[in-house]
């Protein structure tokens, strides 16, 4: 027993002298040491103001003294000497990012000083006199922090003006070249050549707004979720300079043109000498975009010069305070203008039970001219869309005879984000009547890319790159390497949970019956739109399943061209939408994509996945959608209705939008 006594008193000699060997000591290490709060744990909410001109900052001037954060450690020399020493501070997204091992590891959103010339400080002269000394800094995190000139352009924000259109339409009217294929293309359209050279004016000034020098930091920004914070330390400049110039700046790249992220690099390093620690603090992060701000008016989203604003109200118009202000605008989707029904001439109120499935089957076998009218988007600017009691209330107007009109109406959040939980609280209008017949509506809650070439997915390798959204189906294939589309939707639709038998490869064994107790569900249906990218190392076509933990999950993708991967939830009418509300969310991470519903926020149930192994996940910003469609039956085969028989509506449809939090 003496022996091993003796022994750990050796050990513990000889570990209290490596110890002060240590040139020095480091504690109390906070990244946030200013806000009013004693919690190591600390949620912050993003501030709007200033973040549709300059992408949100954390923490914004309303939430610390002068908007940055007080970073603050404690540091003791243990020489026999005053010295200096050298330190950085570095933050990264911890909730969305990929593993540092991972080879998109440089797609994580990491920083450090705004001004990333400046690259390691120096800290005053710390006297060799035992004390520990505290050093104090400040940082914020912001958007584009590697302050990337993919992410440059124009310091103007906003819609297009008047102004930049007329310049450009001007320009084209004076090159005989431009102004012939202008006209061409407005033959070949059917419309007019001044709504033409006004939507190529409006194309081009759209473009332009992405040239210039300086940094829109609202192109890259910050994400939500948890934050930490790492401090390095060096005690001599000689092991300073030892460190990459493309780590102490992390504008710069690497020899072979990519970004390191610096998290990878120090967890890599093997030097004594240089110091790594991680605060005593971290951060969450969280969006809640606000209601009560309004809806903003952006008229470059209409393609017609001419817009009726009759409908403009105090809380939905086009002012330069909800310009600034507003977290929505008011959605409109012009690319449905080139689906187009062919209905029966009748205008009902479906919803009521004023047409019910006898008269939908009797129109079945009834002959009649056919109403050929494209989807409607709304030209009348507020009239469809408002505030009321803080909600957002969206309303799919009414018809007569002769306007034959069938419109969707939406809104769209102005601000961008890769990554996060994106949770709805909605009250959207029920999709069957008492005789479970379908209304035609589609109830959606998506995400969609923001338009510019700076916002383009990651390259896919495969098999010649994407396939474009645009492709058909037909034809051959012109592959990209890269692309900007990108969508993450839940589509709440009337439909067969199966597919047709030849996505089971003609196998009828293979295809399950839908089950009678389906005539009062119907489908969320969950997508990504991946662009057919087959860099997965498990992509397929057809009916397959993917197992996550004890549930597998089917997925349907209709060819190896096909862009999007899809799979479908039955789940009961009355329960979605006759309470006072349901919970929705797409909760879209770096690898994989979740979605979840549920009657309370705490008590949502995962319906869909897909991962990384199956299809690619976009790693690009995108905005919010929440609309109230009319799809084409031919979108979702196999359906117990056909939109074409479905009536106009004769009273409008209202749906309510009561909460959104993005985390």
């Amino acid at each position: 027993m003496k022996r091993i006594i003796n022994i750990l008193l050796l050990i513990s000699i000889l570990v209290s002298c490596t110890k002060k060997q240590e040139a020095f000591e480091i504690e109390n290490i906070f990244a946030i040491n200013n806000l009013n709060t004693t919690e190591n744990n600390k949620t912050l909410e993003m501030d709007y103001q200033g973040s549709f001109e300059n992408g949100f900052v954390i923490p914004s001037i309303n939430q610390s003294k002068d908007g940055f954060f007080e970073f603050k450690f404690d540091i003791k020399n243990n020489t026999n000497k005053d010295g200096v020493y050298f330190y950085k501070i570095y933050y990264q997204n911890e909730s969305y990012k990929f593993p540092e091992e991972h080879p998109y590891s440089n797609e994580n959103f990491y920083g450090s000083w705004e001004d990333t010339e400046i690259t390691f400080k120096q800290t005053d002269v710390i006297p060799s006199d035992g004390e520990f000394h505290t050093i104090k800094t400040k940082f914020r995190i912001v958007g584009n922090p590697r302050n990337e000139k993919i992410y440059y352009g124009s310091n103007l924000t906003g819609p297009i003006t008047q102004e930049e259109i007329e310049s450009i339409v001007i320009a084209i009217k004076n090159s005989p070249e431009w102004y012939a294929g202008v006209v061409e293309k407005a033959k070949n359209n059917k419309i007019d050549i001044n709504t033409q050279l006004y939507m190529d004016g409006l194309y081009v000034a759209k473009n332009k707004r992405n040239e210039g020098d300086y940094n829109n930091r609202w192109k890259r920004n910050p994400r939500v979720g948890q934050y930490k914070f790492l401090l390095v330390m060096v005690d001599d400049s000689s092991s300073l300079r030892s460190i990459p110039m493309h780590i102490q700046n992390i504008s710069l790249k690497n020899s072979d043109d990519t970004f390191l992220n610096p998290f990878k690099y120090f967890k890599e390093l093997n030097d004594n000498k240089i110091k790594t620690f991680y605060t005593e603090d971290d951060l969450k992060v969280v969006l809640r975009p606000k209601i009560k701000n309004g809806i903003y008016v952006n008229m470059s989203s209409f393609t017609k010069p001419n817009v009726d604003t009759s409908h403009y109200s105090l809380s939905c118009n086009a002012s330069k305070d909800l310009l600034h202000n507003a977290c929505f605008e008011q959605f409109i989707s012009t690319h449905v203008a080139d689906f187009k029904f062919n209905n029966i001439p009748v205008v009902a109120d479906v919803t009521g039970g004023e047409y019910v499935k006898s008269d939908y089957y009797s129109s079945l076998n009834k002959k009649y001219d056919a109403i050929k009218t494209p989807i409607a988007v709304s030209d009348c600017p507020c009239k469809t869309v408002s505030l009321d009691n803080n909600k957002i209330i969206l309303k799919n107007p009414a018809t007569k005879p002769g306007e034959w009109k069938k419109e969707n109406v939406g809104v769209i959040t102005r601000h961008g984000l890769s990554y996060g939980k994106y949770r709805v609280k909605a009250k959207l209008p029920s999709l069957l009547n008492k005789d479970n017949l379908w209304n035609g509506l589609t109830n959606a809650i998506w995400l969609i890319y923001q338009q510019g070439d700076w916002n383009k997915r990651r390259t896919c390798n495969a098999n010649g790159g994407y396939v474009p959204r645009s492709y058909p189906g037909t034809g051959e294939i012109s592959y990209v390497p890269n692309d900007i589309y990108s969508e993450i939707d839940i589509e709440i639709v009337k439909g067969s949970r199966n597919w047709p038998l030849s996505s089971y490869g003609g196998d009828v064994t293979k295809k399950p019956k839908d089950p009678i107790t389906d005539s009062n569900k119907v489908m969320v249906t969950y997508t990504n739109w991946d662009l057919a990218c087959q860099d997965p190392e498990n992509f397929n076509r057809g009916v397959f399943d993917l197992k996550r933990g004890n549930t597998s999950y089917s997925l349907h993708r209709w060819d190896n061209w096909y862009q999007a991967i899809t799979g479908k939830y039955g789940e009961l009418n009355d329960v979605l939408f006759n309470g006072p509300y349901y919970w929705f969310e797409i909760e879209w991470k770096p690898d994989e994509i979740i979605w979840r519903i549920g009657a309370e926020k705490d008590k949502m149930i995962d319906i869909g996945y897909v991962n990384s192994s199956v299809s690619s996940i976009p790693n690009n910003q995108m905005l919010l959608i929440v609309t109230q469609e009319w799809h084409l039956e031919n979108w979702w085969p196999e359906a117990p209705f056909n939109q074409n028989f479905i009536p106009f509506p004769s009273k409008e449809i209202t749906g309510e939008i009561l909460e959104i939090e993005i985390e």
